[in-house]
């Protein structure tokens, strides 16, 4: 009986007549935790590595408006971690299932993007914020994030807009871990 209610809805909503597709690409840094032994004590090397990606993305609401919802879809790649690595001369395990080759995820995210600045239809400084699930992995990993951005919109002529920002991008998945993100990409706005 839950599920109908909102299937229900779904049937009276009308036709979305104002938005955008586009392509983006992404790149920053992701905190890992690379796990090793001394003895019989564990240890941890937090370490920051690449990550990179690509993929396309809606905006919804109307060209005009200063605030639209984002939704975007995209695969990341996180670069692997490395052995940690010691100065002071002690015997360490590092176990070699850590040595794995680059993870590739599928990511969807969905929030607001928030006019600061600026008219929407030729400059604008913007904010972002999204919530991110890293949906589809190969080895069940899969994690939550936050995505706190600040940006900027630059529309040519009446349909083509430019756009990127820089977010910070806190993960969850068992424990917090960190991360910062760079957005850019072109929409093709359609209302």
């Amino acid at each position: 009986m839950s599920f109908s209610i909102p299937l229900l809805a779904t049937l009276f909503m009308g036709e979305a007549t104002a938005g955008g597709i586009g392509v983006l690409t992404h790149a920053g840094v992701h905190q890992g935790r690379s796990y090793y032994y001394l003895g019989d004590r564990q240890g941890i090397d937090s370490q920051f590595n690449p990550q990179f990606g690509a993929g396309m993305e809606a905006l919804i609401g109307d060209k005009d408006d200063r605030l639209q919802g984002l939704i975007r879809l995209y695969w990341n790649q996180d670069m692997p971690l490395k052995e940690p690595t010691f100065d002071t001369g002690d015997s360490y395990v590092y176990p070699a299932e850590h040595e794995l080759n680059a993870r590739n995820d599928g990511m969807v995210s969905v929030g607001l993007q928030w006019g600061l600045w600026g008219e929407p239809t030729a400059f604008q400084l913007v904010a972002t914020t999204s919530l991110v699930s890293c949906f589809w992995t190969i080895d069940n990993l899969e994690h939550v994030a936050f995505d706190l951005g600040v940006g900027a919109t630059y529309t040519l002529g009446e349909r083509i807009q430019l756009h990127g920002n820089l977010a910070l991008t806190p993960r969850y998945r068992k424990q917090i871990s960190f991360a910062a993100n760079t957005y850019a990409g072109v929409r093709y706005l359609f209302d």
